[in-house]
C-alpha cells in the first residue's frame, strides 16, 4: 500500500459514535435476527459445515495451529455481527461447534488444538500464585507479635456544634417534664 491508499482507508473508517446517528435497524445486528432456536442455529452451522470450501478452510485453518475455541469464536461472533443468530443463542451453541470442528479436525487426521487447555494452564497458573501469596502471608502473619497487654482507649467526648446553621443543644436534664 503506498501512502494515498493508507490516508484513504484511513479516512473511509468508521468515527467512533457514527453507529448512534444512523437509524435504528439499519445494521444487521439491530435488527431481529434470523434463527431464533438452538436447533435452527446448529442446523445453519452443520450444513455450512459440510461443504467442500467451508470444511477445507476450516482444516486448513485447524492445520495452521489456530485453536478450535478461536475459530469457533470468531466464527460466532461474526454471524451475530451479520444477524444470523443473538449473542445469547451463540453462548448455547458454542460447545456444539467446538464438538463439531473436533469431529472435522479427527476426520481430517489432523492435529489440532482445542483451546480448552489453555483454561487449564492459566487454572495451574492461578493456584501457585495464590498458592504464593499465602505462603507470604502466612509468613508475615506469623512475624507480627500480639500485644502482651490491652490498652485503655478514650472514648471521644462530642464538641457541641459550631456555627451559624448549628442547631441549639440542651443539657441532658434540661427540658425533660
Amino acid at each position: 500500500m503506498n501512502k494515498e491508499q493508507v490516508t484513504a482507508a484511513l479516512l473511509n473508517t468508521s468515527i467512533p459514535g457514527e453507529s448512534l446517528t444512523a437509524e435504528m435497524g439499519a445494521y444487521p445486528w439491530q435488527r431481529p435476527p434470523e434463527l431464533t432456536t438452538i436447533d435452527e442455529v446448529v442446523s445453519f452451522y452443520s450444513e455450512r459445515l459440510v461443504e467442500d470450501k467451508t470444511s477445507a478452510g476450516f482444516i486448513a485453518l485447524l492445520d495452521s495451529g489456530i485453536s478450535i475455541k478461536t475459530i469457533v469464536d470468531t466464527t460466532i461472533d461474526a454471524s451475530v455481527a451479520n444477524g444470523i443468530h443473538s449473542i445469547d443463542i451463540a453462548a448455547l451453541v458454542s460447545p456444539v461447534l467446538v464438538e463439531m470442528m473436533m469431529y472435522l479436525g479427527d476426520i481430517a487426521k489432523v492435529d489440532y488444538i482445542t483451546g480448552l487447555e489453555e483454561d487449564k494452564r492459566n487454572k495451574v497458573v492461578e493456584n501457585a500464585v495464590m498458592y504464593k501469596v499465602m505462603k507470604k502471608f502466612s509468613k508475615e502473619a506469623k512475624d507480627i507479635k500480639k500485644p502482651t497487654e490491652m490498652l485503655e482507649v478514650e472514648t471521644p467526648v462530642a464538641d457541641t456544634p459550631k456555627g451559624l446553621m448549628a442547631r441549639p443543644t440542651l443539657p441532658v436534664n434540661e427540658g425533660v417534664m
